[in-house]
């Protein structure tokens, strides 16, 4: 058992090999298929975003997803370009160099390694589950923001104005504003024609992939101009040649020479990308398996994502994440394992090469109308209705965190979005649910009828930093009816007690048998006698005085 237990760390991907069935391997080959297919147009769109050549994207959505299927938890979850996380590499690598020049893609070749190691080393320390505790508003606030942020910044292509993108948000826009005159027509409406078919398409006709029914009806009007005017002629470039190679080997530069100069911006930015992909990813897998019912590790799916990084870095990616998107259409097709990342990889490889020279002819409008597509599908307004119509704090951090992501940079966003994610948890965690019962709810822990009781129901974490609001609840009731009476825990749903909280319960019993009342205490089983014997709460109330609710 112990032997089958390491190889298991080892080698996770032995817990899902036996399920291979005829049945299972075919439903796998087709959904397989299908996310080949669904993510060449988005493997692009993201490299675009992310300032990276083409061909970049298409290395990301092959081996970070081979590796994450080997070595991630999850069995549904498909790996590779992320949206959120593209932008924060493009924000992070341009302030040291321009686009797709070999001094930008060593950055990023650099930042990936980086962005792995961190993650390696959260899933070495098993902080895994701290990820999925992220605040669903501030992931609606960020997601929301990165959408803004892919819409904006698509402008300039969309309809032909050169834009200067390294500047911030605001300074974006107003350069577009102050360069509308300079709107290249022929560019407008290939985009124009990308983004309308794509949008009615998946709207109307959502059966057909729209990024590809999109891109199909912007070539093929592209092909047309191009026939008729000749886009070159008329400032309208095409993608390009695509250099693919069948081993893209490449390697992160640590060099003095090279690396110095960004280091200071790429620790802190690989940190906080190894984050955002993280909290993305476990999100993804936790949704995954409500669905599927299959348990996860936490703690392997962060180990998994962050090898993939670390061997990306070595074969031309970038720094990838779980995909929602390619997820959800895994479990559509009714993929059963992570056999469908091997086949969506495989055969996008074989894809891509078929592919490329029609690839390279595609205008680069084109590429602007999908990822105004893509930055539209991030934000949801159903979403944002609902955060912004709930009262309390929950609206002010869905708005500072989106503020701060717009304005102070996606970093910035991540970082308050954290902060807040953690007061918002501590918060929940420091004040356990205290309520007194009603005669009739309290007659089941008073099975003795006991005269002048008074039953209090207390649920959640007692230690240092919750146990204040029930000193004050203790107060409260000792000043309103006194400590002759006898009280009684409810407590079948005490997560934990320390130290602080036997000492506040010990405390409470000696006044109550000082005053001529007693303490009773119910729990719901067994899992807190090694505390309760080792502070000496047992000693000073009596065994007599514990229940537990299979009593009840």
């Amino acid at each position: 058992m112990k032997t089958n237990s390491i190889m298991l760390k080892l080698f996770p991907f032995l817990s899902w090999l036996p399920m291979l069935s005829k049945e299972i391997v075919k439903n796998d080959i087709i959904a397989g298929i299908v996310a080949g297919i669904l993510i060449l147009p988005q493997a692009i769109a993201l490299a675009t975003i992310a300032g990276m050549p083409p061909e970049y994207g298409l290395y990301t959505s092959i081996f970070p997803v081979l590796i994450t299927a080997f070595y991630g938890s999850s069995w549904h979850v498909l790996s590779g370009p992320n949206t959120a996380l593209v932008v924060m590499i493009s924000m992070s690598i341009l302030p040291y160099a321009s686009i797709q020049t070999p001094d930008y893609i060593s950055y990023v070749i650099t930042l990936t390694f980086m962005v792995g190691a961190f993650q390696l080393f959260f899933g070495y320390m098993r902080w895994g589950a701290v990820f999925s505790y992220f605040s669903h508003t501030v992931m609606v606030a960020i997601v929301t923001g990165v959408g803004v942020v892919i819409i904006v910044q698509q402008i300039g292509d969309f309809t032909g104005i050169t834009i200067n993108k390294p500047e911030p948000l605001e300074d974006t826009i107003v350069q577009i504003f102050h360069s509308l005159y300079l709107t290249n027509g022929y560019a407008l409406s290939i985009a124009a024609t990308t983004f309308i078919t794509g949008y009615i398409v998946k709207k109307y006709i959502p059966k057909i992939p729209y990024l590809i029914a999109a891109i199909a009806a912007g070539m093929l009007l592209g092909f047309i101009l191009d026939m008729i005017v000749g886009l070159n002629n008329v400032g309208v470039y095409m993608l390009g040649h695509l250099s693919l190679s069948a081993l893209p080997l490449s390697a992160p530069d640590f060099s003095p020479e090279n690396f110095a100069e960004a280091a200071v911006g790429l620790i802190p930015a690989a940190f906080v990308i190894s984050i955002m992909g993280l909290i993305q990813s476990t999100v993804i897998a936790k949704t995954m398996s409500v669905e599927s019912g299959q348990p996860i590790d936490m703690n392997q799916e962060v180990i998994g994502q962050g090898l993939s990084n670390i061997a990306g870095s070595f074969l031309s990616c970038f720094a990838s994440a779980g995909s929602f998107n390619r997820s959800a259409s895994n479990m559509e097709t009714g993929g059963k394992t992570p056999l469908v990342g091997i086949i969506s990889a495989i055969f996008l490889g074989l894809l891509i090469f078929v592919a490329s020279p029609i690839l390279a002819t595609m205008p680069i409008p084109v590429m602007a109308g999908v990822l105004v597509l893509v930055g539209m599908g991030l934000i949801k307004m159903k979403d944002i209705k609902k955060m912004i119509g709930v009262r309390g704090a929950g609206r002010w951090i869905f708005l500072i965190t989106l503020g701060t992501t717009l304005y102070g940079g996606l970093e910035f966003g991540v970082v308050v979005g954290a902060f807040f994610s953690i007061v918002a948890y501590l918060k929940s965690i420091s004040a356990p649910d205290i309520e007194l019962l009603f005669p009739e709810e309290a007659e089941a822990y008073n099975p003795h009828n006991v005269d002048n009781t008074t039953v209090l129901h207390v649920a959640g974490s007692l230690f240092f930093g919750s146990i204040t609001s029930l000193e004050f609840s203790l107060a409260d009731l000792a000043k309103e009816e006194g400590r002759q009476k006898t009280l009684v825990i409810a407590g079948e749903h005490i997560i934990n007690i320390d130290q602080s909280g036997y000492e506040l319960l010990i405390n409470e019993v000696q006044k109550r048998r000082k005053s001529g009342g007693d303490f009773h205490l119910w729990l719901r089983d067994n899992k807190l006698d090694d505390g309760i014997k080792e502070f000496g709460l047992l000693n000073v109330l009596g065994k007599e005085n514990i229940h537990y609710a299979k009593e009840i």
